[in-house]
């Protein structure tokens, strides 16, 4: 919600929870697995087949917020995945 990127850091600018809607793809975003909401922390948890997937804002939603995960999210059999998304406001 800051409109740029100051040196040194504003705090009030630090990365914050968002709770939002997003899509677990395919590792090659073809292919919706799973739509699923954040809680308000932006914390969730879904299972899954082992494989390699994408996290991302559904494709139908507006351009910002923008949702990702980085990279492909590479799920085992039998644990857990720790994954971060970070998601752009637009706001430049």
């Amino acid at each position: 919600t800051c409109p740029v990127v100051q040196n040194p850091p504003d705090p009030q600018c630090a990365d914050r929870s968002y709770q939002t809607t997003l899509e677990i793809t395919t590792a090659d975003g073809s292919r919706v697995i799973k739509k699923f909401s954040t809680d308000a922390q932006g914390v969730f948890s879904i299972q899954l087949e082992a494989g390699e997937y994408q996290i991302q804002s559904p494709s139908m939603q507006r351009p910002y917020p923008r949702c990702s995960s980085e990279g492909t999210v590479k799920v085992s059999t039998g644990a857990f995945t720790d994954v971060s998304v970070y998601c752009d406001s637009g706001i430049r």
